[in-house]
């Protein structure tokens, strides 16, 4: 029960969001860091956990076939209508902590951090196994974790131009409780000449990862990470950090949907 409760609020929550989601995503994507990867580790198979209007596994796609999950129906529907012309894109409804595909991944990657909606930590480790049995044996998970550096209230606001029109943002972080949970507040309003045209607030809660015990964390769910990163620039991360980014492999005894050597494209794919 408790499961579809989680699922049914990221659903609502994105759907109520969706009109402003849609103009604010195209200033979250980072889409040369993410194609950036799949160019230099050339992936025979993508997997983009928390797809939503599927940007950035469109994108993906150039480089290598990419399936892309979401919980949210209304968001697959918009990245399946904008799919390209033979694109190598496929969109999947799926729960992350539950997903099952008969084949593994060379790379999956989680932009905007999905698993900040996971906020009870069965369900974080329930999603990240998830990742890891989808893995291939030298394939990578990149994860741009949810970092907060101070526990105290941030406000942020921002602005994106969108044709003649801006969407303002007002973007408030509350703490709440432990266990680096926190109360996200939007306002959105959509300007056109200075006058309000449209308007809407909204909240979630989510949790936010503590780099400290990230590493113990992925290993005891069949993950090792390799690298952390502190920004799309890939410094290292540092306490002062504005996110944190990480790249993990399976580790060797974690369980995998498949043997990396029963699929003939595999047998030819030359040493990276």
């Amino acid at each position: 029960m408790a499961g579809r409760t989680c699922v049914a609020k990221v659903r609502s929550y994105y759907e109520r969001i969706l009109p402003f989601y849609e103009l604010e995503a195209i200033s979250r994507a980072h889409l040369a860091f993410w194609t950036g990867l799949a160019k230099k580790w050339k992936p025979l198979d993508i997997l983009e956990v928390g797809a939503g209007l599927g940007r950035i596994t469109e994108a993906l796609a150039r480089q290598a076939p990419a399936v892309g999950i979401d919980v949210s129906i209304e968001m697959l529907a918009r990245a399946q209508s904008r799919k390209r012309r033979r694109s190598r894109t496929s969109f999947v409804a799926a729960d992350m902590r539950r997903f099952v595909f008969a084949r593994s991944f060379d790379l999956v990657v989680a932009p905007g951090d999905p698993f900040s909606h996971l906020t009870s930590l069965a369900d974080r480790k329930q999603a990240l196994r998830a990742v890891a049995r989808h893995l291939s044996a030298g394939g990578r998970f990149v994860l741009e974790g949810l970092y907060r550096k101070r526990r105290e209230t941030e406000i942020a606001p921002r602005r994106i131009r969108h044709g003649a029109r801006s969407l303002a943002i007002e973007e408030e972080w509350h703490p709440i409780g432990a266990g680096e949970r926190w109360l996200a507040r939007y306002r959105y309003s959509d300007l056109e000449r200075g006058r309000v045209v449209d308007t809407l607030s909204a909240t979630f809660v989510a949790r936010a990862w503590d780099p400290g015990s990230m590493r113990g964390l992925f290993r005891s769910c069949g993950l090792t990470i390799e690298k952390m990163w502190g920004d799309f620039d890939r410094r290292p991360f540092r306490s002062g950090s504005r996110r944190v980014v990480v790249v993990a492999r399976r580790a060797a005894s974690a369980p995998s949907r498949r043997s990396p050597t029963s699929n003939p494209r595999r047998r030819a794919r030359r040493p990276r």
